[in-house]
């Protein structure tokens, strides 16, 4: 682990729960408070993690931070690639030890890949560690100095965003640490895979996410069971959804 003068730190970059769950619809709008909480819970996991592998913890949102330990970095307007270089910037200028951006839709985010993060940085202080999201994204970057001009021209949020970055890091003469691939959860069929089990990255769930993982489960399940065949005459059956006014229970 760096010295203590080198404390780490954890910038968990994101537009809150609530702004989230409205950008990408993981469920229908009916189970909003599921998906909320969904998003909740994933925050708390992160902060949680970033606690455990020793990090200053720090949060760009809109919104305030309720946690007593978590320094709030307002997140300015403008792109994903504007905001999250201009957080990037307030987090370096807290400190002298290496910044670790992580974002809020990585369930299998663990302590354990913020600290071999942290130990490819301090065995290799120029390099930078890089965790790639199965769909194309990143589910971290972390370095010791700032990548303000580097980063200026990588096109966030696409399938392509990960290559993209590796050669612009590459063009800088930097060393890159690539950690294990983890999916995250940014369409419903992402959400599925998760929760059954079959998620790249998934090592098993962990007792406390039990809870809220058997909720999404019900859900699912719920919601395939409002699938029903239809015949009409002579023709082959097809699979209509129910009318919206037959909705699956409330779970939370």
């Amino acid at each position: 682990m760096p010295r203590a003068k080198e404390r780490p730190t954890l910038l968990v970059f994101t537009r809150g729960a609530e702004r989230e769950t409205r950008r990408r619809r993981l469920l229908p709008p009916r189970l909003a408070s599921l998906e909320l909480a969904l998003h909740h819970r994933c925050l708390e996991a992160t902060l949680t993690a970033g606690r455990t592998a020793g990090c200053a913890l720090t949060m760009s949102s809109p919104r305030r931070s309720t946690h007593d330990d978590v320094i709030r970095l307002p997140q300015r307007h403008g792109t994903f690639g504007d905001r999250l270089r201009a957080a990037m910037r307030q987090a370096y200028a807290l400190g002298g030890g290496p910044v670790l951006v992580v974002g809020t839709d990585t369930p299998g985010l663990e302590a354990r890949h913020l600290r071999t993060a942290i130990d490819r940085l301090e065995a290799e202080p120029d390099s930078v560690v890089v965790g790639p999201a199965s769909d194309g994204g990143i589910y971290l970057l972390a370095s010791h100095r700032p990548l303000d001009g580097i980063l200026a021209g990588v096109p966030w949020r696409r399938r392509d965003t990960i290559d993209s970055l590796l050669a612009a890091l590459a063009a800088a003469g930097l060393r890159v640490c690539l950690l294990e691939p983890l999916a995250d959860l940014d369409r419903p069929q992402d959400l599925a895979r998760w929760a059954s089990g079959r998620a790249v990255g998934f090592a098993g769930i962990a007792r406390d996410w039990l809870p809220i993982v058997e909720l999404v489960r019900r859900a699912l399940l719920a919601l395939r069971r409002l699938a029903v065949p239809v015949v009409i005459g002579q023709t082959q059956g097809c699979v209509v959804a129910l009318p919206t006014g037959r909705a699956p229970p409330r779970f939370l």
